[in-house]
């Protein structure tokens, strides 16, 4: 693998329509059809989930349903200018998100159109939330094989909007359709290199593992309502301690030393089981989910933005980048932050 890659710090556009906890509990009432003593349980439920994971609000995108190619090329025109990168210096555009609007051709053919590029190799990465990590692994490996190429763009369009299911009926209803009351919407650009970007930082090494045997427990079919099995999902939280352990060793990085882990966000109660089973104090794994809710596949960009935007993160630090995703997959890129 390259020695030298980088990362840039990735851009973020998210919508300005804010849904509360409040107000999803309002649209899964005007689909109730039951008495009202089931609603209060379903009603009960609902708040306990939300105040489990530490929902608070989510950014909406409620004006379109689809149009992932124009969100992602967006918000690519802003990492652009921000790290000083010509279109034309692109060599390849990946798009790392699931929502798409067609099959055939890849979405990161329209971001690059979109984006005047002449020529790229382009390419989806499907890999629900953890996408732009796999992502990341796909360019090393390309890097590793092409001397000529020499920069990437990874974007995400994370729109939910005519996917999540409010007809919930039942405490059973609510396992299957409770994960997606707490997803947000979102856009994100990053830069992946061989020299540094203005700001952003080196890529240590990179690290993926699937466990295929969980791949029924969640499904967003092309048309349809995304369904999970939340709590069997959730319970596979306890694969990642080891996992992190595994991509630590592969940096040659002991847990300890890591600076800030840089989360996917699903639930602030299962990071802070991670930080607890990893033995590093909590802070560590900051917990953002009351700001975006899970935003998926721009979870983790989202994040990165965040903590680089707020102060926690500071040159020098080192950062590992880490999601869990539907399939399951689990992956991790470690950082080093250069400012």
């Amino acid at each position: 693998m390259p020695e030298n890659l980088y990362l840039s710090l990735p851009a973020v556009k998210l919508p300005s329509v804010r849904r509360t906890n409040d107000d999803v509990v309002a649209l899964v009432h005007e689909n109730f059809k039951g008495d009202p003593q089931q609603w209060r349980r379903v009603e009960r439920t609902m708040r306990f989930v939300f105040n489990t994971c530490g929902t608070v609000v989510r950014h909406v995108q409620v004006d379109e349903r689809y149009a992932a190619g124009t969100h992602a090329s967006n918000v690519a025109r802003v990492v652009l200018e921000e790290q000083a990168v010509a279109v034309g210096a692109l060599d390849s555009v990946t798009y790392a998100s699931i929502v798409r609007e067609y099959f055939e051709p890849s979405v990161a053919t329209e971001i690059a159109w979109r984006l005047g590029v002449q020529q790229a190799a382009c390419y989806d990465v499907v890999s629900a939330c953890a996408g732009p990590l796999v992502a990341i692994e796909t360019l090393r490996g390309r890097a590793a094989t092409d001397p000529h190429w020499k920069r990437g763009l990874v974007s995400t369009a994370s729109l939910s909007e005519g996917f999540l299911g409010f007809d919930i009926q039942s405490i059973a209803d609510l396992d299957e359709l409770a994960a997606g009351l707490t997803i947000g919407n979102g856009a994100t650009a990053t830069l992946v290199g061989r020299e540094p970007f203005a700001r952003g930082g080196r890529i240590v090494g990179s690290y993926s593992e699937g466990y295929p045997g969980h791949h029924p427990l969640c499904r967003a079919p092309v048309f349809g309502v995304f369904r999970s099995a939340g709590s069997a999902l959730f319970a596979l939280a306890e694969l990642v301690p080891d996992h992190v352990r595994r991509a630590c060793a592969r940096f040659g990085w002991a847990v300890e030393e890591v600076d800030v882990f840089v989360s996917h966000q699903p639930s602030d109660r299962i990071l802070r089981e991670v930080a607890q089973a990893l033995g590093v104090p909590a802070a560590r794994v900051p917990q953002l989910h009351s700001f975006y809710a899970n935003t998926e596949a721009s979870a983790v960009p989202i994040a990165l933005r965040h903590l680089v935007d707020d102060g926690t993160i500071q040159p020098g630090m080192k950062l590992l980048l880490n999601s869990a995703a539907a399939g399951f997959t689990l992956a991790s890129v470690g950082v080093v932050w250069e400012g």
